[in-house]
């Protein structure tokens, strides 16, 4: 207990969904105390979210929740057409595989239920020695200059909890914004409304999503691997009031389209409506945003979880860095740096779908290619969404403010990988090319910073050449890449002071 009567901890964490229990991981596996606390009393097992991106999974490779991931989701899932005369078209997986270009380990979007991405991440909290309250809601919430305390309200009873920084993980409807009266500016779209849910069918095969087209719109089902469920998505017909998610409502969409599948039953159901909104600025002094609690969008291209999966990881290793010590300025740089994704998000879903909205009701050939048009391999599979930075030298290769691209086929003393494998982990990475400099070592050592020296006598050879192709090195040159696997910066060998620079001063990694 402390002056406000109340257990502490450094970081409260609201909602233990994917994006929640992707920072909790961040968190701790940095050695810093929180608590995440989950209002439902147990774990979800709505689908919701089904596909995770190219960048997302590299998020969980480095936190190290990726095996249960891979293994149950699928790549490429095609799509089959059914019209009301029984024609039957298969088309390619609207999903799309990553140019080589971005140089990643997993270029395949992976089509996978959202409780399978959280079971993914709870294991691995549990590994590193944290867990979910469930039952726990927030319900009062008051900040001062040194920290938030937050009352939850429990099976037990009330409860305050004191932590120096509180984050809303906690969804569209956000308990912790409406504490503190913010609203998600933009736009709600009364009039276009979707059925989902969450059901099993008799005689469908599981090898393709399945797509219905009729004058009411599309409705498609789509398996989730490894289990019996399939997710039911349709529009709610323009000018009408959506009635009532039910077994019979959602047997009788299919019936209409003479789909000729039987639901066996239905468990999670829900009528989804457009919104298009998002805060200006994801922090209200010690309270952060993330996730939906942020910014809300369509569904078109698959944003939602992975846009969330990458705002906790952009600021994990920031709230690390100020509870060990650095400026808490540096937590502004988390909204001037997502802020912006979350925009060109909702505004790229929002074309996505008006143009797809357009082709409901056509026939195979044209909807089919205006779903095609759902994905890019750029924003829609995050691997290239960069940060502004302030040093930046580069003419060719990746430049500060881009993710690192992946290098394989290193191999050095007691080392034999890629350079994703020299980066994974908490801390920030210096990579010095042909820079045998003793100093740099001598510097790193007030930070949690790990040099890695390529193609030098006693260093990592580039026996591939993949990070000569790929990086375009100078001799001598020093990238910096931070611990959220952006480079930092780009500098000559005669630059090292700029580079130690933009290092915030953080907490050792433990």
């Amino acid at each position: 207990m402390n002056e406000h009567g109340a257990l502490r901890t450094d970081v409260l964490i609201v909602g233990a969904g994917p994006v929640g229990l992707t920072l909790a991981c961040d968190l701790a596996r940095r050695g810093v105390s929180c608590e995440i606390v989950e209002r439902e009393a147990t774990a979800g097992r709505a689908s919701k979210a089904k596909t995770i991106q190219p960048r997302s999974l590299e998020v969980l490779d480095d936190l190290g929740a990726v095996e249960h991931v891979v293994r149950h989701g699928v790549a490429g899932l095609p799509l089959r057409f059914h019209d009301s005369s029984g024609r039957v078209v298969d088309r390619p997986s609207i999903t799309l595989r990553a140019r080589s270009s971005f140089q990643t380990p997993y270029p395949d979007p992976l089509w996978i239920g959202q409780f399978d991405v959280e079971h993914a991440l709870r294991e691995r909290l549990r590994q590193l020695g944290g867990s979910v309250e469930h039952r726990a809601e927030a319900v009062g919430l008051v900040q001062d200059r040194d920290g938030v305390t937050t009352t939850l309200r429990t099976p037990d009873g009330a409860r305050r909890l004191r932590a120096r920084y509180v984050v809303a993980a906690d969804g569209g409807k956000s308990t912790v914004r409406r504490l503190l009266g913010l609203r998600l500016e933009g736009e709600t779209r009364e009039t276009e409304r979707w059925y989902i849910g969450d059901v099993t069918v008799d005689g469908l095969a599981r090898d393709h999503m399945h797509v219905w087209t009729s004058d009411e719109g599309m409705l498609a089902l789509t398996p989730l691997p490894h289990s019996d469920l399939w997710q039911l998505q349709a529009p709610v017909p323009a000018g009408t009031q959506p009635g009532t998610p039910t077994r019979e409502l959602y047997q009788r969409l299919l019936d209409e389209r003479n789909a000729g599948v039987t639901l066996t039953s239905a468990t999670w159901l829900s009528v989804y409506r457009v919104n298009i909104r998002m805060l200006n600025d994801y922090r209200r002094a010690r309270v952060l945003f993330a996730g939906d609690a942020a910014h809300v969008h369509t569904p078109a291209g698959g944003q939602g979880m992975n846009t969330g999966i990458q705002d906790a990881y952009n600021l994990g290793w920031k709230l690390g860095a100020v509870l060990g010590g650095a400026h808490p300025d540096l937590l502004d740089t988390y909204s001037a740096e997502r802020a912006p994704v979350a925009r060109t998000v909702l505004a790229s879903s929002t074309h996505k779908l008006d143009r797809t909205t357009l082709r409901l009701g056509d026939d195979a050939d044209k909807l089919g290619a205006a779903l095609a048009e759902l994905a890019d391999d750029a924003l829609t599979t995050g691997l290239g969404i960069r940060y502004g930075s302030r040093l930046d030298d580069r003419a060719e290769g990746p430049v500060a403010g881009d993710r690192a691209p992946n290098a394989t086929g290193l191999r050095g003393p007691g080392f034999s990988g890629d350079l994703f494998d020299l980066t994974r982990g908490p801390q920030w990475t210096l990579i010095a090319f042909d820079n045998d400099d003793p100093a740099l070592t001598d510097r790193a050592g007030s930070f949690p910073l790990h040099v890695h020296r390529i193609d030098t006598a006693d260093g990592i050879l580039d026996g591939a050449g993949a990070y000569r192709r790929i990086y375009a090195p100078s001799r001598g040159e020093l990238v910096l890449i931070r611990p959220d696997g952006h480079i930092a910066a780009r500098v000559p060998h005669d630059r090292a002071a700029d580079l130690f620079g933009a290092l915030p001063f953080a907490a050792p990694v433990r």
